[in-house]
């Protein structure tokens, strides 16, 4: 009891005072562990926000106003699980790299030829020696079914043994040559005005070989914000589509996600040959008639005047349906800006 009371007018072993040495020191510590808890606390926080932002801290070094030299902010963060999109740094493509010319490849899928109709007694040899005269050939497949694929080594060597040998008559058979779908090609949308050729050329081959990679434009040459890349394998291709539909996956400073799709073939060259519509009872009722303009009050006149309503219709609802799409494109572009504005400022709060 004594020393209790000692010990309390001692101030644990100080000279009096209000506890004199001995309670500043403990006032003392008690503010360094509260200055350390809450340095924790606010690191835990950033960190918590970064990761809860996929990295973002490290992500917006490479954007307007958030320092880290040329980091390309919109590419961190793609994380591991495929073996492409685990390669990316997130730094900025340097002018020499952009600039240098893209390799002009032989033997890609956009020189393999389809040729349907064969005879059944048609060989390779006889196969590559009527297609040889127009370039080298690197595949030739005869499946033995009538029909087979060749790979040529340029496009321009491929159109023109089409040209030449499409509908030509061979043991007695008329044979059909036309473009082999390719099998490991992607259309990309939502592409910035600010993303070339090169660009989409060197960032898709992190997920392996590309042959081709473009931009697309209109008349003017005005980039449309789609493209098409195409790679040498299936497997590349399949992973660029697994990785960009899990994940955000960006090209620019913006975080407006690209979208990836597989390219769907349309033939706008060749169209439908009359040879190649099956004879059947359908077509025989459908060219019963030819082309006229039917009288007025007639059934053929009212009942076309009611199919074209309908279109009308749905080409004012398609028009208003992208005006609403466009005011919500602008609505969330402005609603970025502002976050973006914002995430600075807590950025430079908390660094």
């Amino acid at each position: 009891m004594s020393r209790h009371n000692s010990d309390r007018k001692s101030g644990g072993g100080g000279n009096g005072n209000n506890g004199g040495p001995g309670r500043d020191e403990r006032r003392n510590d008690d503010r360094r562990r509260s200055g350390r808890d809450e340095d924790d606390g606010s690191r835990m926080r950033r960190d918590h926000h970064r990761s809860s932002n996929g990295g973002s801290s490290d992500m917006h070094r490479g954007m307007p106003g958030m320092g880290g030299g040329n980091q390309r902010g919109p590419m961190s963060g793609m994380g591991g699980g495929y073996r492409g999109a685990g390669s990316f740094t997130g730094m900025a493509f340097s002018e020499s790299e952009l600039m240098g010319d893209l390799p002009k490849k032989k033997f890609t899928g956009r020189c393999r030829l389809f040729v349907g109709n064969l005879p059944n007694e048609v060989k390779e040899a006889e196969l590559k020696e009527l297609f040889s005269p127009h370039g080298d050939i690197s595949e030739c497949y005869l499946s033995g079914k009538g029909f087979a694929f060749l790979r040529m080594d340029t496009r321009a060597h491929a159109e023109s043994a089409k040209e030449v040998i499409d509908g030509r008559v061979i043991h007695g058979r008329q044979v059909r040559v036309r473009f082999a779908v390719h099998g490991a090609a992607l259309r990309v949308k939502e592409l910035s005005p600010t993303v070339s050729n090169e660009m989409l050329y060197h960032a898709f081959s992190h997920f392996g070989d590309v042959e081709r990679a473009v931009h697309i434009v209109d008349e003017k040459g005005r980039p449309t914000g789609e493209g098409i890349v195409e790679f040498e394998r299936k497997p590349s291709c399949n992973e660029a589509i697994a990785a960009i539909r899990d994940k955000v996956f960006l090209m620019t400073a913006s975080p407006k996600p690209l979208v990836v799709e597989v390219l769907e073939p349309r033939d706008e060259d060749d169209g439908l040959a009359e040879r190649m519509i099956p004879r059947t009872s359908q077509l025989i009722k459908e060219r019963e008639f030819g082309p006229r303009f039917p009288a007025r009050n007639t059934f053929e006149f009212v009942y076309g005047m009611k199919w074209k309503e309908l279109y009308e219709i749905e080409k004012q609802r398609r028009a208003q349906l992208e005006d609403e799409l466009r005011e919500a494109r602008r609505r969330l572009e402005a609603d970025m800006e502002l976050a973006y504005q914002d995430y600075q400022a807590q950025m430079l709060r908390e660094g």
